[in-house]
Formats: structure tokens, sequence, C-alpha cells
């Protein structure tokens, strides 16, 4: 048995914000690709930002961006597969967070949709995200004025004590219809209930006819547990968040050490991708 469908989650796991893409990675990745595997992102982050990713490793299979919500190709930009909101899940969600929104740690939700980002008022942290994934960010004063338009998602951003807090909160009103997740410490995110990384892999196992035992998925965060718990083989880096290191089937070397690279070239050699 080999891999044949290789997911690879973004931020802590192949690199950071300050740290780029190792050439050993790319080596790795291009190695897999070349003995026959699918390899493709799966990641928290705006399609637009996954898609600059994918293009430092040629990868050419679609991707999955905003935690498995959106699908799509690359290279043309096409969307394969779109799990939003609908305006009964915005609004039931937005009615648990009440008066979370501005509460202690400056805590704020912000609405994601393919042309920008909308929120309740303008912030420092919304501005700036907005200027460093060139979105637009759309003031509304209320958010449930745009609850019908078709979000991807609903993210609160705030301290990592309070987002601990209200992800405790909120998830026995909402995980009955929806996806409710911390993906980073200070994130809380609310999908669709097919949002997340595992429902994508799924997808694109589906899309390529590749058995579930084939696929191998690499994450550290929060947001990835369900997608190691899934994938034939869960790999979590060594620097992972706890949960995600009792999820996975394999622990890697940290980033810092190339531990992605190094597990598939320990796989490549077995003869065990492709």
């Amino acid at each position: 048995m080999s891999y044949k469908l290789i997911a690879l989650d973004i931020d802590g796991t192949i690199r950071t914000i300050d740290t780029p893409i190792s050439d050993r990675t790319r080596r790795a990745v291009a190695t897999a690709r070349d003995a026959g595997a699918v390899v493709t992102l799966a990641t928290g982050r705006t399609f637009r930002s996954a898609a600059r990713n994918s293009m430092e490793l040629d990868i050419d299979a679609p991707i999955s961006a905003a935690q498995g919500a959106y699908i799509a190709h690359p290279i043309s930009g096409e969307t394969l597969r779109h799990h939003t909101l609908t305006e009964g899940m915005a609004l039931s969600a937005l009615d648990a967070l009440g008066s979370w929104d501005g509460a202690a740690g400056g805590m704020q939700i912000i609405g994601f949709h393919s042309d920008g980002i909308y929120v309740s008022r303008l912030s420092e942290w919304a501005a700036a995200y907005g200027r460093r994934n060139a979105m637009t960010v759309h003031v509304v004063g209320d958010l449930r004025r745009v609850a019908d338009i078709g979000l991807t998602r609903l993210v609160v951003v705030g301290d990592d004590e309070g987002i601990e807090a209200l992800e405790r909160g909120i998830k026995p009103h909402l995980s009955a219809q929806m996806l409710v997740m911390r993906s980073l410490a200070h994130f809380c995110e609310i999908l669709h209930p097919d949002g997340g990384k595992d429902s994508a892999l799924a997808w694109m196992c589906d899309y390529y006819g590749i058995e579930r035992s084939q696929t191998m998925a690499f994450g550290n965060g929060y947001n990835d547990i369900q997608m190691l718990a899934w994938a034939g083989l869960g790999v979590a880096v060594g620097d992972a968040v706890p949960d995600a290191l009792a999820a996975a089937d394999r622990i890697a070397p940290p980033l810092e050490e190339h531990g992605v690279a190094q597990l598939l070239e320990e796989l490549l050699s077995q003869g065990l991708i492709g």
C-alpha cells in the first residue's frame, strides 16, 4: 500500500510568516509528485493566499482554503466546491455570539466573503488584515445585514484566554448545526458543517478516485485535528498543539528541522508514496 494523496497544512507545518518554505521541503514535495502522488494544500488561509503558496510548490491539483470550506484550482481559479453559511446559520451564529463582539480582550467578529471581509466596526486588526491580504474591508455596522450573502465563515478574533472561553461557551449552542473550532489560539471560526479540512480531504479522494487509506495529511494546529484523525496517515509536526499530537498516527520533527520533508523522504525511500 502506498500514499497517493498528500495534504499539507501551511502555517506552522511547512512555513511561518517569518520562515519561508524551505528548499528541502520543495524538493521533497516535487519528488513525491514525480512519484505519482497528488499533493495539495489544506489551510485556513484565504484562497488567494493559499494559491501563492501553491505556486511556490508547483502544485497543480485543487487546494482547499478557509479550513476546507472552499476548494478551487490554484492555476485557473475555478471554484470546485464552496460550502457557505446559510442565512439561518449565520443569524444563529451571530445570536449565539451575542455581546462577544467588542467584549473584554478586544474581540471582534469578522465575516469572510469572496470579495473581502465584513465587520461591524473598523478596528486596527481588520484594517491591517485587509492591507496584508489585499482584501476590501466592508464596515456594515450590524453583521446581520450581510447574513444572506453566503459568508464563507465567521471568525472571532481576540486574546487566547478569551477565545478559549468563547469556544467553550458557544459550542453547545452551535455544534449540532455548524462547525465551531479554534484555528489559532486567538481565532474561533464558525463554518458550514462540511467546511472542515477532513471534509475537503474526503472530497479530494472522490475527485481523484483515491481510497481514504491512501491519504496522508500533515498539520500542527487545532484546525488540523479532524483531518489528521480522518487521513490514512495523520502526521503532526513535532511542535504541534497537544490535541493535534494526540490525533496523529505519527509525529514528524518540527518545522525548524524540516519535519515534513524528513518524513516524505523516509516514505519515498521505502517506496510508499505514489
